[in-house]
């Protein structure tokens, strides 16, 4: 599928442009900040508290006055990742429907394995090549605050959905990974309503939903893509029916990556027209807070 690339001066087309960021809860947002700044080389650009406005957006009640940490990776100036102050919830989030894992764009994911060993990242599975693409290398890592990263080298020598490879040791986050029920209708809300290109889902092999399920090792899942621009993209996974809607708390956020953050271009009769910033909740329960384009 081409790339939607806007002509030099002219409107963005409707529907997202690009990942700006990820929110993620934590029951110490400062430890968690502090563990990526040290060990990915991700600064904290800016902290504060969340104000009633922003909780009053988002319909989190209970976050007003929440302390937040955002941090800024070095492979693209207007991307973050915020870490907003929530009490821990038993089990894993990404078990159930939802944002379920950050894809971070990494220079060498068997040198970043080794550099975990001691941090407060611990490797789920270790680096690999991707079997639909040798060229592909990929490792799955808990984060401080049990979020799931999926941290992935690209080949140099070519684009794989128009997605440039790596220039830092920990590049980007650039992939939002979304689980659900049914691949075809998550798709379709961002097809319908946010007007964005996607891509239908085929069946691969994803190895950290089959171990998470206890599917057999030769599970195939139904993937689809919905297709941003340009080196952004989020990837949407069809769940077994053992999972289930994530349950959140009174007044909160969902837990584990709780929202993602884009862009979208509007245009009139074409994908979101309203007010920004403005939060969407998608087919899976997704929340995501749309914002003007940058």
């Amino acid at each position: 599928m081409e790339a939607l690339t806007p002509g030099r001066g002219a409107p963005p087309p409707p529907g997202l442009q690009r990942i700006v960021g990820f929110t993620i809860t934590a029951p110490d947002p400062v430890a968690a900040a502090q563990a990526y700044a040290q060990v990915f080389g991700w600064p904290v650009e800016a902290e504060g508290a969340v104000s009633r406005d922003e909780a009053f957006l988002w319909g989190a009640p209970a976050t007003e006055g929440r302390r937040w940490l955002r941090l800024r990776p070095p492979g693209e100036p207007c991307t973050w990742v915020r870490f907003v102050e929530q009490a821990a919830t038993p089990g894993l989030p990404f078990l159930s429907y939802g944002w379920n894992a950050m894809e971070v764009l990494v220079r060498d994911p068997y040198a970043l394995a080794r550099e975990l060993e001691g941090t407060p990242f611990r490797v789920l599975i270790p680096p690999r090549p991707l079997p639909f693409d040798p060229a592909l290398h990929a490792m799955q890592v808990i984060g401080p605050a049990g979020e799931l990263l999926y941290c992935t080298s690209l080949p140099r020598e070519r684009e794989v959905f128009d997605l440039r490879a790596a220039t830092h040791r920990v590049d980007r986050p650039f992939i939002a990974i979304l689980g659900g029920p049914d691949a075809d209708a998550m798709l379709a809300f961002y097809a319908r309503t946010l007007a964005t290109p996607v891509i239908a889902p085929s069946p691969v092999l994803v190895k950290v939903v089959n171990d998470a399920f206890g599917l057999a090792p030769d599970a195939r899942i139904p993937l689809g893509i919905v297709k941003l621009p340009r080196d952004w993209l989020i990837e949407v996974d069809g769940y077994p029916p053992q999972a289930g809607p994530r349950p959140r708390p009174p007044g909160g956020l969902p837990p584990g990556i709780a929202m993602l953050s884009v862009a979208v271009g509007a245009a009139e009769g074409a994908g979101y027209a309203g007010p920004l910033p403005a939060r969407l909740e998608g087919a899976a329960g997704e929340w995501l807070e749309l914002l003007a384009p940058i």
